[in-house]
């Protein structure tokens, strides 16, 4: 999964406009690209993702700093995407080119 992520994530930072209430977008996709390059490290390296927070309600460890990084940025980007950026905000990350979708 992590190798399909990494060019998708690469595609929309390298479309992702340079005007300043994007800024946040830089930061939550390095968070996701870390937080799935950490997770890749590890199932390379060992075979398996080593998570070590360990919470008592669940009789094992659950959870990583990757794993953390991964699921702050999506909620962040869930909340952006749905309350904050509009559909066209977001143009930049159509693949069809504007002059073939208008309307004559």
């Amino acid at each position: 999964m992590g190798f399909f992520f990494l060019p998708v994530m690469l595609f929309c930072v390298i479309k992702l406009p340079d005007k300043k209430k994007f800024r946040i977008l830089y930061v939550l996709f390095g968070l996701l690209t870390g937080g799935a390059i950490g997770n890749m490290v590890d199932r390379i390296r060992l075979g398996y993702v080593v998570d070590f927070i360990y919470v008592s309600l669940i009789d094992f460890p659950i959870f990583n700093v990757a794993d953390m990084c991964i699921v702050i940025s999506i909620i962040i980007l869930a909340i952006l995407y749905l309350f904050v950026y509009k559909e066209e905000d977001l143009s930049f990350l159509n693949f069809k080119q504007k002059k073939y979708r208008e309307v004559k």
